[in-house]
Formats: C-alpha cells, structure tokens, sequence
C-alpha cells in the first residue's frame, strides 16, 4: 500500500508542475521513472517493488490492453489510404526488418542467450512508444502528416509485436504449438471484432435514441476495451490481440465517434501507464548495478539507430517523402512502454541468463530512448526541421454571423 501512496503523491506532483516540466521536454515517463528509481533505491529503499509478483504482472498487462485498446482507436482507414501507402510500408516492411536486424545484432552480442531469446529481444524493442516525444508530437514545426504518421504506426506495430512476442517465448520455454497459438489468435480475432462491433453499435445506437449521457458513454468505452480483453483471456485466446482488434473494430464501426468518448480510457491507461513507468523505474539501479557488459552498450546504440532506421529507410524507397522526413520517421521511434510491459512479461517467463539478458538490454534502450529522445524532441524540432518558429495556434475563425 506505500508503493500506491507514494505513486498517488507523485502523480499529484507532477500534475502541479506539468506545464512547466515540459517546457525542458520532461515528460510522464522520464519523471515517473525518476521517482521509482529514487524512490526504489539504496540498501533501506522506502518503496519495494516485486516486479515479478501477481500484481505487477496484473497492471502491467491491463495497461497493455488499455494502450493497445486506445492507439488502435487512432487508425482511421481513410487516412491510410490517403498517406500513400507510408504507414503500411513501415508496418510490413519496416517492422519485420527491424526484428529481424535486433536478432541478428543480438547473436554475437549476446553469447549464452541462445536464438530464441535474441529474437525475444528483437521483438520487443521494435515496438516504438510515442509518449516520450508528446512535446514534439505538438509542436506544428513537424508536419502533420509525419507526426501523425508516427503517432499511428507506434500504435500499429505494438499491436503486431505482443503476438509475436508471447509466440517466440512459447519457443524459448519449448512450449510452442503452432495450432494452439492459431487457435489462439483466432478466438482473440473473434473477440475483438464482436465486443468492438457490437458494443460501438449499442454506444451509437444509445447515442442517437438519447438514452446515453457523455459521462456513460465514456465508461461504455472504457468498458469495452476490459471486455475484449478479458473475454479473449476467458475463452483462452489472446487479451492483447483482442484488446488491439477491438479497438480499430470500434473505430471502423463508429468512426463519428465523439473523441471525447474516448476520454476516460485514455485518462485510465494514462493512470496505468504512470504506474507501470514509476515499476521501471526501479529495475533501473540494479541493472546498471549489476555490471551491464558493453556489448549491452553497443546493443543498445545499434537499437537507436542502425537497427530501427535502416529498415525505415529501405521501406519508404520510393515514396513522395524527401529523405529529410524518412530519416525524422527512422530516428523519432521511441522505446517506451509497450517494449517495457512485453519485456516484463517476458522477465516473469524466463529465468538464468536469459532473463538477465533480457532486463539489461530492455532496461538500458529504454533508459537511453527516453532520455535522448524525451528531451531532445522540442530542440530537434525548433533545429532542425523547420528553423525558425512558427505560429504554434491557428488563427481564430471570424464569429458567425446571426444577424
């Protein structure tokens, strides 16, 4: 129960001095890992966190669920379509290269940690996480479409690497089964679509009969992203891929949805997100403590660079786009919590130097991720992208006219 005190207060904290952090690009997640660090270390630390325990596992894959839910809800098709085919290359091209990149890096970089844990690692580093670069996500300096860009497909490609994570761990436990992984994603697929269908229909139908209020609404979408979640992990299938599923069901489904609507689940997986980065924020002294090799330096480098841009670069071969903004889409994918949470859900499977492995460089890129591109973002934009600043707000519209 300290741990939650000590996470309400610093929650409350930092909600006193947001707008002022941010101006230094100090985001949620730089700050609440900070504060698990602080909070979690030294010999007599005033908060002890158990990451492998029931209940870190418990948030960690609610709040998964909760962000796959909610960054699904921001693919609008329409878009896709009118983006050229930019999104989708990064996603079907990009995406498996930069996996497969992180496994070839991690074979000689990694001695002892066998195949299936270097493509673990793979996997889970290719999930990019916009929230340490919100500050550069709002400044109008980036063009919208790249922001956006970025925005969606840090959503789509986590949606694409929690399946393929908990697959290649099924093969490192030497538990794997094709068919019932098959079996799996599809009750997982069925899930998804039924409660996003069915639920957006009886929201919209509510909706127009009157029988709803904004206030419940909101809960009804909250609530859906649990159902699909829990109704997939009920009939075992997988709740991540239900969670993702359900949200671009929904989506597609009532795409005149309010975004209002989607409020308190992004409130909620905000809250989450909060508590799961203070949990990082702990694993961080004890792996640097431990005596990290530099080949988990040299990992960690080629992860934020080589491994993730080159496969952007080649995926967009071709496109409208001037390489100035291929390479700003190749460098702004930051590790966050989505490679956080499937790491963690990895570290509870695996044990010995596998596990070791896998803390050490999770811990490490996400460290050096936030830090460098958390507080870079807004300098990067002001330097490099458009020169000087520009008006940040549109200008206001004339007032109607009654008369």
């Amino acid at each position: 129960m300290l741990a939650v005190l000590m996470l309400g207060v610093v929650l409350v904290a930092w909600a006193v001095v947001s707008r002022r952090a941010q101006r230094y690009s100090v985001t949620v997640p730089i700050a609440m890992a900070a504060s698990g660090l602080i909070l979690t270390s030294g010999s007599h630390p005033l908060v002890d966190v158990e990451v492998t325990g029931p209940v870190v596992r418990h948030l960690v894959e609610l709040t998964l669920a909760f962000v796959l839910f909610t960054d699904a809800t921001d693919i609008s098709m329409r878009w896709l379509k009118e983006q050229r085919g930019v999104p989708i290359r990064m996603l079907l091209i990009a995406f498996p290269l930069t996996v497969l990149l992180g496994f070839l890096a991690g074979v000689p970089l990694l001695p002892g940690a066998g195949w299936w844990v270097c493509a673990i690692i793979g996997a889970v580093l290719a999930a990019t996480d916009s929230t340490p670069i919100l500050p550069m996500l709002h400044d109008d300096r980036l063009p919208a479409g790249t922001r956006h860009t970025i925005t969606v497909v840090s959503g789509l490609d986590d949606g694409l690497a929690a399946p393929l994570v908990l697959l290649m761990l099924a093969g490192a436990l030497a538990t794997v089964d094709v068919q019932s992984v098959l079996i799996e994603l599809l009750i997982a697929l069925i899930a998804g679509v039924v409660v996003g269908v069915g639920g957006a229909k009886l929201i919209t139908m509510a909706r127009h009969l009157r029988w709803s209020t904004v206030e419940a609404e909101r809960v009804g979408v909250l609530a859906l992203a649990i159902t699909a979640f829990s109704a997939a992990e009920v009939l075992h299938g997988n709740g991540f891929v239900a969670a993702f599923v359900a949200g671009i069901a929904t989506r597609a489904t009532a795409p005149g949805m309010p975004r209002s609507s989607l409020q308190t689940v992004e409130d909620f997986s905000t809250v989450l997100s909060a508590a799961v980065w203070f949990v990082f924020g702990s694993l961080i002294v004890p792996a640097f403590m431990d005596g990290l090799e530099w080949r988990v330096f040299v990992y960690a480098f080629l992860s934020l660079t080589l491994i993730r841009m080159l496969p952007v670069a080649l995926s967009l071969l071709g496109t409208h786009l001037p390489w100035r903004e291929r390479w700003a889409l190749g460098f702004w994918g930051p590790r966050g919590l989505d490679s956080m949470v499937l790491g963690i859900i990895a570290l509870e499977q695996l044990s010995g130097l596998d596990a070791d492995w896998v803390a050490d460089v999770v811990v490490v890129v996400i460290s050096l991720s936030i830090l460098v591109h958390g507080l870079s973002a807004r300098y990067f934009a002001r330097w490099w992208l458009h020169g000087p600043r520009t008006r940040r707000h549109p200008p206001r519209e004339p007032a109607a006219d009654v008369s």
